[in-house]
């Protein structure tokens, strides 16, 4: 499939292209959008092993996830100011740990047994109120924020309900009808075609987040994301 091929290039391509990236290490916001970036290259090499190697039916939920960085490295390169929003909604969820492991949560023994815990949660308190007028924001907000509500309404609806294995993913996954009846199926040989949506949404973001970031580091290699975006274009008009 010729989609996937293409898939295959410009992930290694834009890896290759990415060692040369320079960014300071220190400035937060450096340091979010190089790691975003990273993280979907990483994925869409998940997303490839996967779809080569028996692993079509975590397909779904490896693209979530990809859709999830893409939108806030989308929202990130539009404005730098939004790495609040990011931190605002780690220290959240980080203090819902520290509260839970003060509760004594067996699986948060270790951080439970801290002695300066409650110096910890009253610190991180403070600093999420400092951070409250910038989040956390909602997955929706995310999503808005990034102009692409249509994708939360139409593929994000579906991507969730395969990740949290409800029964129209059961249904997918596991059944094919028979003649008069329906058969289990494990290891799904779903047909390539059927992928074609996501690996062609993989491809466009992960060229539009490669321009943007060599873009907002002054890379060098700007032109060559750009004719490997005019392919994609080509490639699309020919399915």
């Amino acid at each position: 499939m010729k989609l996937l091929d293409f898939l295959k290039s410009i992930h290694d391509q834009l890896l290759d292209l990415s060692r040369d990236i320079t960014f300071d290490k220190k400035h937060q916001v450096h340091f979010s959008r190089i790691a975003l970036y990273g993280t979907l290259i990483e994925f869409t090499g998940a997303i490839i092993n996967l779809i080569e190697n028996r692993g079509r039916i975590a397909v779904p939920s490896a693209f979530r996830s990809f859709l999830e960085a893409a939108v806030e490295l989308r929202n990130l390169n539009r404005d730098p100011s939004y790495v609040e929003h990011m931190y605002a909604s780690h220290m959240d969820q980080w203090l819902n740990v520290l509260r839970e492991a003060k509760k004594g949560n067996p699986y948060l023994s270790k951080i439970g047994a801290e002695p300066n815990l409650d110096e910890l949660i009253a610190k991180d308190e403070t600093n999420l109120t400092a951070l409250r007028a910038k989040g956390p924001l909602k997955v929706f907000q995310r999503f808005e924020r990034a102009d692409m509500v249509e994708e939360y309404r139409s593929m994000y609806n579906f991507l969730s309900c395969d990740a949290h294995s409800d029964i129209r993913a059961l249904v997918s996954r596991h059944f094919e009808e028979g003649s008069s009846d329906f058969n289990l199926v494990l290891y799904k040989d779903e047909p390539l075609e059927s992928f074609a949506a996501t690996l062609d949404s993989t491809a466009g973001l992960l060229l539009e987040a490669s321009l943007e970031t060599h873009k907002a580091f002054g890379s060098n290699h700007v032109a060559r994301v750009e004719a490997l975006l005019a392919e994609l274009k080509t490639l699309r008009k020919q399915q």
